[in-house]
């Protein structure tokens, strides 16, 4: 299983989570996250949850 899809796995369970727990899978989420985002169409959020500190979440599917 490739490094994305990795993130890909631990992000699909729909809870928050932060770098913490990315480094591990590789050092380079960042690049994992944004992949995700722009070449597989995955709404994928960077939460603010103190000074420089972010978790990244799955978005929620919004409901019509």
């Amino acid at each position: 299983m490739s490094k994305k899809q990795q993130i890909l796995q631990l992000l699909l369970d729909g809870k928050p989570h932060s770098k913490e727990e990315l480094i591990p899978i590789t050092h380079r989420f960042s690049a994992a996250v944004e992949s995700l985002r722009k070449d597989d169409g995955y709404d994928i959020d960077t939460i603010r949850v103190a000074h420089n500190v972010y978790v990244y979440q799955m978005a929620l599917a919004k409901s019509a």
